[in-house]
């Protein structure tokens, strides 16, 4: 195996291991309608209010469909590293919060086939192909394979829910704490790139 090959198998180890431990779930802020510097300050809040809650986050590539059509985002793979029950309910808000169509909620161990992943419809213009509320299952997790729903890239490598770029690390100082907490408090608008 050559280290490239080793990379994505290393990425795919850690998603599945992750999800052996603990809740997980994947979000965006991205929307089409805004440009990609507007996403990109949408991105950077949510993951300052995921980080501040204490969260794991690993910056993805995804596929999702909006408003019909087929678009490419950058989204997240959250951690409920704490086990502190509340990803779900937190992700939900989120959702609303950046007018997501939906969040994916992956509860512990179903990438193993012992609990069912899904999508949750979090947006209320009812524009989306899943409405506020609805619930959409995964029948089974799998890794290195796509999905027609909600498909990403792990290092190229697709995976069921989602795939990893890189993992957002903690603030290494007080100070960054600090600031992340204060942009974790502001509006998206109001954050600087």
């Amino acid at each position: 195996m050559n280290f490239k090959e080793y990379l994505k198998e290393s990425s795919l180890s850690r998603i599945w291991k992750h999800n052996e431990e603990h809740d997980c779930g994947a979000i965006s802020a991205f929307r089409k309608n805004f440009s990609k510097k507007e996403n990109e300050q949408r991105n950077k809040s949510l993951i300052a209010k995921l980080k501040s809650k204490g969260y794991g986050v690993t910056k993805l590539k995804g596929i999702y469909p909006e408003g019909g059509k087929e678009g490419k985002e950058n989204s997240f793979f959250v951690v409920d590293l704490e086990d502190s029950g509340k990803l779900f309910d937190d992700l939900k808000k989120l959702g609303e919060h950046f007018n997501q169509d939906s969040i994916l909620f992956i509860p512990k161990d179903s990438i193993s086939g012992n609990n069912k992943a899904f999508l949750f419809g979090t947006n209320h213009e009812n524009n989306g192909f899943i409405s506020y509320g609805q619930k959409i299952q995964f029948n089974k997790g799998k890794l290195g394979y796509k999905s027609p729903i909600y498909t990403s890239y792990v290092n190229g490598r697709p995976f069921l829910f989602e795939s990893i770029e890189n993992e957002v690390l903690n603030p290494q100082t007080g100070f960054g704490t600090w600031a992340m907490n204060i942009i974790a408090e502001k509006d998206w608008r109001d954050i600087e790139i």
